[in-house]
């Protein structure tokens, strides 16, 4: 039987981590691994976790605790003793399916093409807001030879998504990798998962929707408040995954395309990798700040930073010379490209 390990790192979720482990203590029952790591909490997350394992009588439950270092170092410090086959990464206040949990779980089993075992499993969502529960995104199922292969093929067709909690990464490559998460900072999750797919094996996507992403009340877009100088950690995160992806000479193991010939690596050209700066950084920065930039000087401030950051303007060109990205996203980089000042309010009407 293959064997997961969910890891979940965890800061005051006193209230709302019960309900996670609830979906997963089926899972935990039939063999699977707990690696809960606190991250410094304040109030009860951790005495309730153990409580919690305490009380269902869980052998298989690791309970860390460290000082307050962020999501990164969590995620990190969980891998580091996670014993599973396959490692499934689920923040505390969110939730899974547990019988959709299960069945991804026995797709690990299944030999792809040649029976190779895959080194990722990757499958869609729920976003959860209030009684709304609507699937992100929507994926069919297929078999990918290389990890490049996926890459291309999902950001070509927007389904790519850089938070971890929507896949299974095998823990034997991670660690061969030496996949890890930055700490210190948000957005943490883009180079860990460009590090891991760009140079993986075979990748399995599934059409099942088991995690629940569960949003939260956010502030009114009217709240000065929302507007955060660590947001832009967000180009932090660009800049480093570009001087990663510079840097590097991608030794791709097994990387045979179907037709026999070999997988050409990722590089920063690659039309691939822009896509993904360029739905990255909008998603982060231009979705949460274009409509704030009507009532707030700052916002504006912001979204001008965002559109003149080079890494932006070079995403921007190679999108908008590609139409294959997807209707929308090529008109919006292409309208950002001809006039950045017009496109501010014509994406904020396409945001609506």
């Amino acid at each position: 039987m293959v064997k997961v390990s969910f890891i979940i790192p965890a800061f005051n979720v006193r209230q709302l981590v019960g309900r996670c482990l609830t979906t997963l203590l089926p899972l935990l029952r039939e063999g699977h691994e707990l690696v809960f790591v606190d991250d410094g909490s304040s109030d009860d997350t951790l005495q309730t976790v153990r409580a919690f394992v305490e009380a269902e009588q869980l052998p298989c439950a690791k309970v860390l605790t460290q000082s307050n270092r962020g999501q990164g170092a969590a995620r990190n410090r969980g891998i580091a003793v996670a014993s599973g086959d396959y490692i499934w990464f689920v923040d505390a206040d969110d939730f899974v399916d547990t019988a959709e949990a299960r069945q991804v779980i026995a797709d690990c089993t299944t030999a792809v093409d040649g029976g190779v075992t895959a080194d990722a499993v990757v499958f869609g969502l729920r976003l959860d807001d209030g009684q709304l529960s609507m699937p992100s995104p929507i994926l069919r199922q297929r078999s990918y030879a290389t990890g490049t292969d996926y890459f291309r093929e999902s950001n070509r067709e927007g389904t790519f998504r850089t938070f971890p909690v929507n896949k299974l990464f095998r823990a034997a490559k991670v660690r061969e990798l030496q996949a890890a998460f930055a700490e210190g900072r948000i957005y943490e999750d883009l180079q860990f998962n460009l590090e891991f797919f760009v140079q993986c094996g075979r990748v399995l996507q599934l059409p099942l929707n088991p995690y629940h992403y569960v949003l939260g009340n956010a502030d009114s877009s009217t709240n000065a408040s929302r507007i955060q100088e660590r947001d832009f950690q967000a180009l932090t995160a660009a800049e480093d995954a570009t001087a990663w992806l510079s840097d590097r000479v991608l030794v791709m193991h097994d990387a045979h395309a179907h037709d026999g010939s070999t997988a050409k690596p990722v590089t920063v050209g690659d039309i691939s990798f822009q896509t993904l700066l360029f739905s990255f950084l909008s998603s982060c920065l231009l979705r949460k700040y274009i409509p704030l930039s009507y009532m707030h000087p700052e916002a504006r401030a912001f979204v001008e930073r965002t559109m003149h950051h080079h890494l932006f303007r070079k995403a921007v060109r190679h999108c908008a010379t590609h139409p294959s990205i997807g209707l929308r996203r090529w008109g919006m980089a292409l309208c950002i490209w001809l006039s950045p000042r017009m496109s501010r309010h014509i994406i904020n009407r396409m945001m609506r």
